[in-house]
């Protein structure tokens, strides 16, 4: 899960790093429900999973690792030209924000929302329209650096799904989920897209 020099596009560099949680829809993620998903309601997480791992803020993106104890692993970028949108969508003590773009929306539990949000809004703001431009071609020039999204880890997932079976109370939440590429695997692919329109609409 580290996160540094060979990761980084060309003229990037990082500014602010966060341990953080993705949350994603356990659904739309192609995952089984949590063995004890019955109890999810009582931190708010009814038909969410929290993926752990790094955020990190850079010049140019955002970037979530996820660390290799998940369900779903890997790493997904959102570009800060993209991002209409931070907001403080804490409550109690579960501290948290949403980002949004033109076509996705992200949530993400993590602590210093004040900092973060000031330190993302900063950097997109920063961001001209002949740097988003050189940020488009590097990323399309390199993409593997972009992520590949976040995928499941089978291990984890077969063990989740045997527990889950063990557990007579749950079983009857058992549903078919049928293998397909989810919006956490496509979210870096999605955005680059939507750069790429966007840089396309506004030289029109």
């Amino acid at each position: 899960m580290a996160f540094g020099a060979p990761d980084l596009l060309p003229g990037e560099a990082v500014r602010l790093g966060k341990n953080a949680n993705a949350v994603v829809s356990v659904d739309a993620s192609g995952l089984s429900r949590f063995a004890f998903d019955q109890l999810m309601w009582t931190v708010g997480m009814t038909g969410r999973e929290a993926i752990g791992g790094k955020l990190h803020v850079t010049d140019h993106r955002l970037v979530f690792d996820a660390h290799p104890v998940n369900r779903l692993r890997g790493r997904f970028s959102i570009f800060l030209p993209l991002i209409t949108d931070v907001r403080d969508t804490s409550r109690g003590i579960k501290k948290q924000i949403q980002v949004s773009t033109g076509t996705q929306q992200f949530t993400f539990v993590v602590w210093g929302v004040p900092r973060l949000i000031a330190t993302i809004d900063h950097f997109r703001r920063a961001v001209t329209p002949e740097q988003a431009r050189r940020l488009a071609g590097a990323a399309l020039a390199d993409y593997a650096r972009v992520g590949e999204g976040l995928r499941i880890a089978p291990g984890i997932e077969a063990a989740n799904i045997a527990l889950r079976e063990a557990l007579p109370a749950v079983h009857a939440l058992r549903s078919a989920i049928t293998p397909s590429l989810s919006p956490v695997e496509l979210a870096g692919a999605l955005g680059l897209l939507e750069l790429l329109d966007r840089l396309e609409r506004d030289a029109r």
